[in-house]
């Protein structure tokens, strides 16, 4: 009996130490991204990857949530003939022109459980070739993109590789 006793001492200690070497993650609550990868599909569209990093987790609109704002933005520029990329807009010439921006929702992706810090990848699909209507094969584009959480952290920019259309 002195043997069961101590051989369940050291299975429930050996338990305890298992389970607290469990390190939480600690990231900032303002979410932060960088640029992965763009991998564009013949002239009508592309995958952007971005990886991203928040220490709250509110990442994502929930479901049903309609008066809530696109939480991904991606920002549309051109390399102009100077070397320099400037907004659509500019390319234009046309001051009542906006410039373009692609964006859209996240879902939820808060995790259920104590610790919500998040880190992962979004693949973002673009699926729309109007968005290079005007420019033609060879010309150098770009997007610029940020990421908003729930509580209205604002992520950093960040600017995908040149893209050479096609």
């Amino acid at each position: 009996m002195k043997h069961f006793r101590i051989i369940s001492f050291f299975i429930f200690l050996f338990g305890v130490l298992m389970t607290s070497c469990v390190k939480e993650k600690k990231f900032p609550s303002t979410p932060a991204i960088t640029f992965s990868k763009y991998v564009l599909f013949k002239t009508d569209s592309a995958d952007c990857y971005i990886k991203f990093r928040d220490g709250d987790g509110d990442i994502g609109v929930y479901s049903g949530d309609t008066t809530s704002e696109n939480n991904l933005k991606m920002k549309f520029l051109y390399k102009a003939s100077d070397g320099k990329f400037a907004p659509y807009d500019k390319f234009l010439g046309n001051s009542t022109f906006d410039t373009l921006f692609y964006d859209t929702r996240i879902p939820n992706i808060t995790p259920d459980g104590q610790y919500k810090a998040l880190d992962g990848e979004i693949k973002i699909k673009l699926r729309v070739s109007p968005l290079y209507g005007s420019f033609g094969k060879g010309d150098v584009v770009k997007f610029e993109i940020t990421l908003t959480d729930r509580a209205g952290h604002k992520s950093n920019t960040v600017s995908t590789d040149e893209i050479v259309l096609p």
